[in-house]
């Protein structure tokens, strides 16, 4: 354990956050109970919506999360209709995201974590889906520039891919998506979760190879391939030993979050070492080092 910041040390590790679906204060015990570096504050709670913050809650969150040593990370709210093709909508998104952007600010967080949200089409094309792209990529230049503006760093997180859910379709969830978002805003970063890009597809590996040096974070959660269940690392059908072998060979460091809803934080950590130590062993055996 690394004693500076009560985290688990991985050799990719910079920090390790838990997502626990609570309010921020609750979250933020829960944090510290499970000795993670950060955690995270979930805009998408009614509690915890940029309008429920006063100055004083603000300050003192701030206050208590650096006496334990720990870093909020700002969960954006994933139902902001940023790609909506309806014109005041989409300003009215902008305006809201707005009010994210200063409450990351304000409770120091490491990053403001936003989503494409969600378009309606009767019957979403592949058409729909890049004009919606295109929509939502347009406000988060603004949104990534203005956030940078206060000092704050925006982490884009891919959401599920379902084919088949319409008229309802979530904005980002190809591997193209991340290389026109790069195209035009060359400087963002990325929260690749894992468990989103599991869902009737296999992205997670495809997309840590293609795009790791924007990576800021990994959201780390399993499921089985049709729907997100927020499962512990090995109870679905991700392969989780070929995202760490992917992480060696890329030598990718960055903040590890967990999503996992039946295991621990800790649970979670020791499936990666498990992982990265049975890499170590194959190595051994087939070098005879």
């Amino acid at each position: 354990m690394n004693s500076a910041n009560g985290t688990w040390s991985l050799p990719f590790s910079t920090g390790v956050a838990v997502q626990r679906y609570l309010t921020a204060e609750e979250g933020l015990a829960a944090a510290r109970e499970e000795r993670c570096s950060h955690w995270y504050v979930d805009a998408s709670l009614m509690e915890d919506m940029p309008h429920n913050w006063s100055q004083d809650r603000s300050r003192r969150l701030v206050e208590t999360a650096a006496e334990q040593g720990l870093s909020p990370i700002l969960h954006g709210n994933f139902r902001a209709p940023l790609a909506s093709e309806i014109p005041e909508v989409r300003a009215a998104s902008l305006d809201y995201v707005r009010q994210e952007i200063d409450l990351a600010a304000r409770i120091r967080a490491e990053a403001l974590v936003i989503h494409g949200g969600a378009f309606v089409e009767p019957r979403p094309t592949k058409a729909h889906r890049d004009a919606a792209l295109e929509r939502f990529v347009s406000l988060l230049a603004v949104v990534e520039r203005e956030a940078a503006e206060q000092g704050v760093e925006v982490w884009l997180e891919n959401l599920s891919y379902y084919p088949k859910f319409r008229p309802f379709s979530y904005v980002f969830t190809r591997e193209a998506d991340f290389a026109t978002v790069l195209d035009a805003i060359p400087q963002i970063k990325f929260v690749l979760d894992v468990g989103h890009a599991n869902v009737n597809q296999s992205l997670a590996l495809p997309a840590f190879e293609a795009f790791a040096p924007s990576i800021a974070a990994l959201s780390l959660s399993d499921n089985g391939g049709n729907q997100d269940a927020h499962l512990a690392l090995g109870d679905g059908t991700l392969s989780v030993r070929e995202l760490t072998d992917a992480i060696r060979a890329k030598d990718w460091s960055g903040v590890i979050a967990f999503e996992t809803r039946n295991a621990s934080v800790e649970a979670g950590l020791d499936y990666l070492r498990a992982m990265w130590e049975a890499a170590d062993a194959d190595l051994v055996a087939a070098t005879g080092a």
